[in-house]
């Protein structure tokens, strides 16, 4: 009897040990921009102003690097570890591939969100403009976006969100975004200056209202221009060197690496440079759903992001290690990347307000809101996560 019985019990056991490895499976798909955008409703922000860019990121894009601290910096920060025994948490963030967000790409590569009990799930999308809905949602956690008149629309509509810090920021000198001019109407005499741009087209990466736009016109500013002056035309950074290429566009403001890709390509020549110093086009920002169900979650990760922030300190910036990893979540090559001029990071993670603010107004100003008086900006800011991570980190000044 016991024979008879000892051939249905092996098959009964493999049965549910097939059962249970079944179940045990990966529930959960990679959630991408394109899935969320399919299964949610989604409201308009921006007032026919902020169209979305097809490629990587705004022109804000524009890659970063120097930081203004040495990598001693880094030491407090090796050694900030969250208790083992945490709770995994998923949080979704969305970017726009650009090295503005190199601390980001670096904390997530070096286990800084792991250490802090953290699973990063990163999507990515081609303007800033088409996360504010998801953000404001709560379909997705923590943006690492460039500001356009979708944000400034969203906070104006009384959408919850928050800009927790700045991301990278231009230098006072030689700042990796450039207003470029097609080559080949700067060797012919047809444009000497900005103000020559009047009735040609223009590219910026998300289109009107976006914040390469932003960045446009404060360059057409310095020459009497306005945005009605100009076209202007919705490219992707890597679209925009084959673009002055062909003839399609006449200038492009264009982000780092690609404006250095232009330069080199002999296609794009700089017609102004410096005009706009410390300027900061680009946050992480939080979800109001985020900042109220998990603001524990939120401060770990404060605390992650501002690691990565000081390991790229001083000449780690470029180490060979970093490097890699930058061309991994933006898609450039390691010699660009090396031969672009660095942005500055702050290595407290500080909120840039006056310069958000100056957005703010211009977007306004341009006619790409869809309210016409000043909103209080003070309202989306929120430093109290970054407070926290420099209580385990300390200030470096």
């Amino acid at each position: 009897m016991k024979n008879l019985l000892r051939p249905a019990l092996m098959l009964i056991t493999i049965l549910l040990f097939g059962l249970l490895l079944a179940a045990c499976g990966d529930p959960t798909p990679t959630t991408t921009m394109a899935t969320m955008a399919a299964t949610t409703a989604v409201p308009t922000t921006a007032a026919g102003a902020a169209t979305t860019a097809a490629g990587q990121g705004a022109a804000t894009t524009a890659p970063a690097g120097a930081t203004t601290a040495s990598g001693a910096a880094t030491t407090a920060a090796a050694a900030a570890t969250a208790d083992p025994n945490l709770k995994t948490e998923t949080v979704k963030v969305v970017h726009v591939p650009g090295l503005f967000f190199a601390p980001l790409y670096v904390a997530i590569d070096k286990g800084f969100f792991k250490e802090q009990g953290i699973e990063v799930q990163l999507d990515k999308a081609g303007a800033g403009s088409e996360v504010m809905a998801f953000l404001a949602q709560g379909q997705i956690d923590v943006g690492a976006v460039g500001l356009s008149a979708a944000t400034f629309n969203a906070l104006n509509k009384g959408f919850d969100f928050k800009i927790i810090a700045s991301a990278g920021i231009g230098p006072d000198k030689n700042s990796p975004t450039k207003f470029e001019v097609r080559k080949a109407l700067v060797d012919g005499g047809q444009v000497k200056k900005i103000s020559d741009l009047k009735g040609k087209k223009i590219a910026v990466a998300g289109g009107i209202g976006s914040a390469g736009a932003y960045l446009a016109v404060r360059a057409l500013q310095t020459d009497g221009l306005t945005a009605k002056d100009v076209e202007f035309v919705n490219l992707a950074n890597p679209d925009m060197v084959q673009a002055l290429k062909n003839g399609a566009v006449d200038a492009a403001l264009i982000g780092t690496p690609f404006s250095t890709q232009a330069i080199e390509q002999g296609v794009g020549s700089i017609l102004i440079d410096d005009w706009l110093p410390g300027y900061s086009t680009t946050t992480y920002m939080y979800s109001g759903k985020f900042v109220k169900e998990r603001a524990a979650v939120g401060q770990r990760f404060a605390i992650a992001l501002l690691k990565g922030f000081r390991a790229i300190a001083g000449n780690n910036y470029l180490s060979d290690e970093n490097v890699k990893i930058y061309a991994k979540y933006t898609g450039s090559n390691e010699a660009t990347i090396k031969a672009t001029p660095p942005l500055v990071y702050d290595l407290d993670m500080g909120l840039t307000k006056d310069s958000i603010k100056d957005q703010e107004k211009i977007h306004r100003e341009s006619g790409w809101t869809d309210y016409k008086q000043a909103v209080d900006v003070e309202k989306i800011f929120d430093t109290s996560f970054t407070d926290a991570a420099l209580k385990v980190l300390r200030p470096t000044k």
